[in-house]
């Protein structure tokens, strides 16, 4: 499996100005290329051949650092990477995964790749053109096995990304559970366990508003500008690596306890159009959550089940599968006028959310239950056979 280790590096004077050269260098290759490519692609747009590709830019990148000198200073690995990935973008693009690549900025994230020619010794990380090595800190060795390094840099810091290929075989648990991710509580499982959310935004939003209301007085382009910058930009680090931590935390708990998770396939944009819930929905980190999750279940050989959004999840009724079609988002308690069954709202619907992708995937229980009689319609509906859930498994693998 191939895993990352994130370290901080510690760069004195001449390397930030090299790494800061490193940044601007394959921002510039990145931008020149693809306006080459746009150039090309509208003058021989009716001929046979009407684009370039990443090998024929890289000739000409050869061509381009006789012109520009100033380019030699620059690894020419991570130069040729970033015709690599001006190349897999336009692919992306075509195959419609994708929007058509744009142009690079300062204001865009800054990183640099570095494919090969990396050690680590000691505690320096050995890359080419940093032939004395950069210092690093981190409490965890930096492994023998690397793929490949990227050199980041958010706020003033800089961070070096390791990745690597681990033989370590993980467990999993054996157990099968539902997720209900909410604003109330970041997730509710199946067998009652509910998350507290870490709201990491909202402890530092007067904070925050507070240094961009400074940020603004300053005159654009002035040293106290960019200073004011470096503090707004920081405080926000401050956020991403809190729900970052959070959502680690909580992924690999559960990847550790749970053989099967079965979640919603939630539409995070459209939710977010309620202006009255837009930013706790975003302080919430729900899909970089599901990122994690999938693959730490992954690692361990365990399976991810994921439900659609129109599931009648919190409406129904976990215990007889009736539909409360009056539910109102206000209602924290789910009473059922059938059955009469009263039962926290994110509790019910982590329930039914477990019931529900069992049953999708052929893994309901043996004997017909209220929930999957109730469901049976609704799967016909989608155009799956009710039986062939229970008899055929296999078919539903599409």
């Amino acid at each position: 499996m191939i895993k990352t280790l994130k370290v901080r590096l510690y760069p004195n004077e001449e390397q930030t100005v090299l790494l800061e050269k490193h940044f601007g260098g394959c921002r510039f290759v990145w931008n020149h290329f693809l306006e080459v490519r746009n150039r090309y692609y509208a003058e021989h747009m009716n001929d046979k051949k009407k684009g370039l590709t990443a090998f024929d830019t890289m000739k000409m990148l050869t061509a381009l650092k006789e012109e520009l000198t100033w380019l030699n200073e620059i690894n020419s690995q991570s130069l040729q990477h970033s015709l690599v990935e001006l190349d897999k973008a336009f692919r992306q693009f075509f195959r419609h995964n994708a929007s058509y690549p744009t142009f690079k900025s300062k204001r865009d994230k800054q990183y640099f790749i570095i494919p090969s020619g990396f050690k680590a010794k000691g505690n320096r990380l050995i890359i080419p053109k940093f032939t004395e090595g950069i210092k690093y800190r981190d409490k965890s060795s930096i492994p023998n096995n690397i793929k490949q390094i990227v050199i980041t840099k958010d706020a003033d810091l800089y961070y070096a990304s390791i990745q690597y290929e681990s033989n370590e075989e993980l467990e999993g648990g054996k157990g099968i559970v539902g997720l209900d991710m909410g604003i109330k509580h970041f997730l509710t499982t199946s067998d009652g366990i509910e998350v507290d959310p870490a709201n990491s935004y909202r402890k530092f939003e007067r904070k925050i508003k507070r240094e961009q209301r400074r940020l603004s007085r300053k005159k654009k382009g002035s040293k106290n500008s960019k200073k004011q910058m470096v503090k707004v930009q920081t405080m926000h680090k401050k956020i991403r690596d809190a729900r970052t931590d959070f959502n680690h935390k909580v992924s690999t708990a559960i990847a550790k306890h749970y053989g099967t998770v079965v979640i919603e396939n939630l539409n995070i944009q459209g939710m977010q159009r309620n202006h009255h819930l837009a930013k706790s929905i975003a302080d919430q980190g729900w899909y970089r959550f599901k990122t994690m999750l999938t693959y730490k279940l992954g690692w361990r050989e365990a399976k991810l089940i994921e439900i659609g959004r129109f599931d009648p999840s919190s409406r129904m009724c976990s215990r007889c599968g009736n539909i409360k079609h009056d539910l109102k988002l206000s209602d924290r308690i789910y009473h059922c006028d059938v059955c009469g069954l009263t039962i926290d709202r994110d509790l019910n619907a982590a329930i039914n959310i477990r019931n529900i992708g069992l049953i999708k995937v052929g893994q309901g229980m043996s004997e017909f239950t209220p929930v999957e009689s109730a469901m049976a319609g609704y799967l016909n509906r989608e155009g799956i056979s009710y039986h062939s859930l229970k008899q055929e498994p296999q078919s539903l693998q599409r």
